[in-house]
């Protein structure tokens, strides 16, 4: 669903599991702390240098990829699925930023870190271990090796409401903008998510308070 075409609508979709992939899921549920937390974007902007080496991120998921040529790649289809995520730091109520996904990442059928991606939604929020497999064309092919779902997310309805608070900024409706935002603040985000918004926030407010 595209956010900015359609601003007022918001449907959510309960997720089914199937039950042979819970237990799958839940053997991956928590990542080891075995490598620092790297951000996706850096990751793009140099994956020759991590060539190999495991990498952990934090990814928000868009959708699951279409097609690709087997011949480029290791990434046989018939064995892998293959998914577009955003940046954990990426805005995405900045058109700019919603547009334009991180990455393209696959996942081996069958593995604990499919399982745990089985229905994944987007905006879903995700702990991976990532491995930067190949470097053709100046293109990185990236497997997810494991996954976790997060507690903290940044759920559709936020980028909803920001969406909508920054329409607000700019048509200097103030307190309409704060009642946004406000609502936008309401779930349990990730910290950075959070002081984001919070700091748009705390400058809208004091705009609204001298317009009283």
């Amino acid at each position: 669903m595209d956010l900015f075409a359609l601003p007022l609508a918001l449907t959510l979709l309960a997720p089914s599991t199937p039950a042979e992939h819970i237990a799958a899921a839940e053997a991956c549920a928590r990542i080891a702390p075995r490598t620092e937390w790297y951000a996706l974007g850096a990751l793009m902007d140099a994956p020759e240098l991590s060539l190999g080496d495991p990498v952990r991120v934090r990814v928000q998921f868009r959708s699951e990829a279409e097609a690709w040529d087997p011949l480029l790649t290791r990434f046989d289809p018939a064995q892998y699925r293959a998914f577009e995520v955003w940046a954990d730091e990426q805005w995405l109520w900045i058109e700019e930023e919603y547009t334009a996904p991180a990455a393209r990442l696959f996942v081996r059928r069958g593995s604990s870190a499919e399982a745990v991606l089985w229905n994944a939604r987007p905006h879903d929020r995700f702990a991976l271990r990532l491995v930067v497999r190949e470097f053709q064309g100046g293109s990185p092919w990236i497997e997810v090796t494991e996954a976790a779902w997060t507690a903290e997310q940044t759920p559709e309805g936020t980028v909803l409401h920001a969406i909508r608070a920054l329409d607000l900024i700019e048509r200097e409706a103030w307190a309409l903008a704060v009642s946004e935002l406000e609502r936008a603040l309401e779930p349990r985000l990730p910290g950075h998510v959070r002081r984001e918004l919070e700091q748009i926030l705390e400058s809208v407010g004091e705009v609204a308070d001298e317009q009283r």
